[in-house]
């Protein structure tokens, strides 16, 4: 088994339920606010990876508060590798708010702020002791030139290095990314991506060729919700079909796609096998409420799929 490195921000999620979700200027009533078992994308990642019985250790700092005791109670007890997640007492978690209307979609309110998360010294000493990892999973959860900077040192050090750029700003602007071997992105954030190109009429292949080229990244992983996922890569374009499922809370499952997609890989699983695994993973997660609380094990997904 193959280890992962993760390199992206943990907070505390609180959630609320909507009728459905406001559009531009509308006032609707929320009930049921309420903290779940909710981090963010980095715990979410390390610990559904855990749960498959994969080798994960996160980086990243905490505050010495909830949030941050809740994450290194979230995470070991997945067993993830807590040996570089340390609290500090000058910090505060971040915390962030999930708006759930009754089909199941959602909004992520992010309340990050940058001043909490781990900074470049630090993650430069605490990758560094880490160099028996195979793979880098990163994401914008932390700051921006700080995740970019930790796939820079991955890919030095000799790991396969995954960015999921999300929160993407629709102002972001990126000239290279030759340092990312997979990038994995959702329809919104291949849009931003794509910048002032006519995007009309072309088929999510060819985006993904397109990006791919921009940033000289040789695999491009698109997420599509319903519609599946597809990949453009040096050896290939693939596709692979959502799994049916009853949706009831899309929270957490792109962050449960990509878990499942590097667990794979790290499996030696060639990519399009593991997009098909991935979204049969997603189909478990939108079927639950929550997230890092959710994750599920091996057996729980057996159950899940034979009960169709």
């Amino acid at each position: 088994m193959e280890k992962v490195l993760v390199v992206n921000g943990h907070g505390l999620g609180e959630y609320c339920d909507v009728k459905k979700i406001p559009v531009v200027g509308e006032t609707v009533k929320a009930f049921n606010r309420r903290f779940e078992a909710d981090a963010g994308k980095g715990t979410n990642v390390a610990v559904a990876i855990a749960r498959l019985g994969g080798d994960a250790v996160f980086i990243g700092k905490a505050g010495e508060d909830e949030g941050g005791y809740l994450g290194e109670k979230w995470m070991g007890e997945a067993g993830v590798d807590l040996t570089h997640y340390f609290l500090d007492a000058r910090v505060a978690t971040n915390l962030g708010l999930c708006i759930i209307a009754e089909d199941g979609s959602n909004i992520i309110l992010d309340f990050d702020d940058d001043a909490n998360s781990i900074t470049i010294p630090e993650l430069t000493e605490h990758m560094e002791a880490c160099t028996d990892a195979a793979y880098l999973v990163t994401g914008f959860e932390i700051p921006v030139e700080t995740s970019l900077y930790a796939a820079r040192l991955g890919k030095k050090m000799g790991m396969k290095t995954v960015l999921n750029p999300s929160p993407l700003e629709e102002t972001a602007v990126f000239e290279d990314l030759s340092f990312v071997d997979y990038l994995m992105i959702n329809e919104t954030e291949a849009a931003i991506l794509m910048g002032d190109c006519d995007m009309s009429g072309m088929h999510m292949h060819k985006i993904a060729e397109e990006l791919s080229s921009k940033y000289r990244t040789p695999n491009i992983i698109i997420t599509l919700g319903a519609d599946g996922s597809i990949a453009y890569t040096p050896e290939g374009r693939y596709s692979a079909a959502a799994y049916p499922a009853a949706c009831i809370d899309q929270c957490g499952a792109g962050d449960g796609y990509l878990a499942a997609l590097v667990w794979c890989l790290t499996n030696g699983t060639p990519l399009p096998e593991s997009m098909e695994w991935a979204s049969k993973y997603a189909a478990y997660i939108v079927s639950h409420v929550g997230t890092v609380g959710i994750y599920p094990t091996h057996e729980q997904l057996e159950t899940f799929w034979k009960e169709g």
